[in-house]
């Protein structure tokens, strides 16, 4: 887990992991949450959902199929 984003209102920081969950840090706390915010294990078990969405929406590499990528 490295960088990650802080939140606006607590202060806690949301970073993807290597599994793909996110892993929020708030002082010495921490929990780790699903995608979609729900709690997997730690201390914490109370995550913003849409921190959670947000920071897991990692898109893949742009393709040829991905027609509105394409520049013209």
């Amino acid at each position: 887990m490295s960088g990650g984003s802080k939140h606006a209102f607590t202060g806690a920081i949301y970073a993807l992991n290597a599994d793909g969950n996110v892993v929020v840090a708030d002082g010495d706390r921490r929990g780790v949450f699903k995608p979609d915010g729900r709690w997997i294990s730690g201390e914490m078990r109370q995550s913003d959902p849409q921190m959670c969405v947000w920071v897991s929406n990692v898109p893949g590499p742009a393709t040829d199929s991905d027609s509105h990528l394409a520049q013209s």
